[in-house]
């Protein structure tokens, strides 16, 4: 398998773990400047039945769109890549540079409740992203959190996607009917995943089995269990503040209902215990705060401009009876013919307002509801309501269309010229910047270029906008 290129394209170089059904290797990608790392995750069916590669090919095109949607986290590496080839299976993802939180967690060596605290809030933001979009990891474990070398942070991997392709060839006809029953890792993993029905509470546990092993220095298989109850007994290993230990109890009940149902209860959990005011959880909050308050102030800004723009001189009644009809119409020409310079203009404007505001008997009405209106704009913007932002954007591609010529034979060559085949699925990327967008074009689609292409990739206006990879497309349609 060293040195074999998949999918034309990753260049297999290393070794990354073994197991019976599938292994993990290094790869690069050779067609990105500097051929960067990523990993590589192969699939062998134990079969070649028809039924069973139908089924292990929806499972995994499945797992490979919940990676897909995951990988927009910023500490979930990002899916790059998935196709079969040979009747096997691939996923291709990014290469975290670290190491794992295995290698942190040193027998007999206790961490302090900063630490664990500050562990345990990483994870769980990550736990609560994966939750809300209906997945579950079912693999909490030293090895499967990385401290990212770059800055530090935990990145959560290996989503079990070809665990439940494996798990398809070693069902019996009773375990048919329960897929997930064998995925999770002994002394992590709760009784009701051992029996094939992980809940969300499932990761909590795993997650809180870890900071009981980093309060302790004990792994988890060494720790005594209550035979009555199935709790584990740990609290008295652990050196640690009554709050802590309180909140970490709750997260490895053996009964499930007796944990936090989501990771953001125990977000909050920590979040509201006074005693959680350490440095690493301050500066959690204070990026946090930070962000926003840098956020409100450049909308509150942009608000300001545009009323800035929006603004016109008040009108102020004539407080001399005779009317502007009534004055002399040289008077009216020779204003006409003198228009004021702009600084002019601008004094003007402000004595009008003032001569407004002293002489309009609402002025705190009208205040308050420009407060208000000012208000609504800035929370319009914090909220992330940016349609007025991108439909200047819409219009200006609306106008740059070509304007149809009346040469119907070339309109067709060019059309013929521009239109592409899709030989093999492609993962579409955004016009700016070429960001995934999580969509993929599928083998056989027909797909029209803009003309444009950079680095391997071909720009495309229909069916949708986007990039995609020149290399799987045929250069003319029928």
């Amino acid at each position: 398998m060293i040195g074999r290129l998949l999918d034309q394209r990753y260049q297999v170089v290393e070794v990354l773990g073994r197991g019976g059904f599938g292994h993990t290797y290094i790869g690069q990608d050779t067609r990105r400047p500097g051929n960067p790392t990523c990993v590589v995750k192969q699939l062998k069916p134990a079969t070649d039945d028809p039924e069973f590669l139908h089924t292990a090919r929806r499972l995994f095109n499945s797992e490979a769109e919940t990676l897909e949607k995951l990988g927009k986290h910023d500490q979930i590496p990002q899916l790059l890549a998935y196709f079969e080839q040979e009747g096997e299976f691939f996923l291709v993802q990014e290469f975290i540079p670290g190491h794992p939180l295995s290698e942190e967690l040193i027998p007999g060596m206790q961490w302090s409740a900063e630490q664990v605290t500050h562990m345990l809030w990483e994870v769980l933001s990550i736990l609560e992203f994966i939750h809300n979009n209906g997945v579950i990891h079912r693999d909490i474990k030293p090895d499967n959190i990385i401290r990212r070398k770059s800055d530090n942070k935990l990145v959560l991997v290996d989503f079990g996607a070809v665990k439940q392709v494996k798990m398809h060839s070693l069902m019996t006809q009773e375990l048919q009917q329960n897929p997930t029953v064998a995925i999770g890792t002994p002394g992590y993993m709760p009784s009701e995943q051992g029996q094939g029905r992980p809940r969300p509470s499932s990761d909590i546990y795993a997650l809180g089995i870890i900071g009981v092993q980093a309060l302790t220095g004990l792994h988890p298989t060494q720790l005594p269990e209550d035979p009555e109850t199935g709790e584990l007994i740990w609290q008295n290993y652990a050196q640690s503040n009554k709050q802590l230990i309180a909140n970490i109890t709750k997260m490895v009940r053996h009964y499930f209902k007796y944990r936090y149902q989501s990771a953001t209860e125990a977000l909050q959990a920590l979040a509201s215990s006074s005693s959680y005011t350490s440095q690493p959880l301050v500066a959690i909050f204070q990026q946090k705060g930070n962000q926003c308050i840098q956020k409100v102030y450049q909308n509150t800004l942009l608000a300001l401009r545009s009323l800035q723009k929006l603004a016109k001189p008040a009108y102020i009644p004539p407080t001399n009876p005779n009317t502007l009809e009534s004055r002399p119409t040289a008077t009216l020409a020779r204003n006409v013919a003198s228009p004021p310079t702009h600084q002019q203009q601008s004094t003007h404007n402000l004595q009008l307002y003032s001569n407004s505001l002293s002489k309009f008997p609402y002025k705190l009405p009208l205040l308050i509801g420009s407060g208000l209106i000012l208000l609504l704009i800035v929370g319009n913007s914090i909220s992330g309501n940016n349609k007025s932002q991108q439909t200047p954007i819409s219009n200006a591609q609306n106008q740059t269309q070509t304007v149809p010529t009346n040469k119907p034979e070339q309109a067709k060559t060019e059309e013929k010229n521009n239109c592409f085949v899709v030989t093999s699925s492609s993962n579409l990327r955004s016009t700016s910047g070429r960001r995934r967008t999580g969509e993929v074009i599928k083998a056989g689609t027909k797909v029209t270029i803009t003309g444009k292409e950079e680095g391997g990739w071909l720009e495309i206006s229909a069916p949708q906008e986007g990039w995609i990879w020149k290399s799987r497309t045929k250069k003319t349609c029928n």
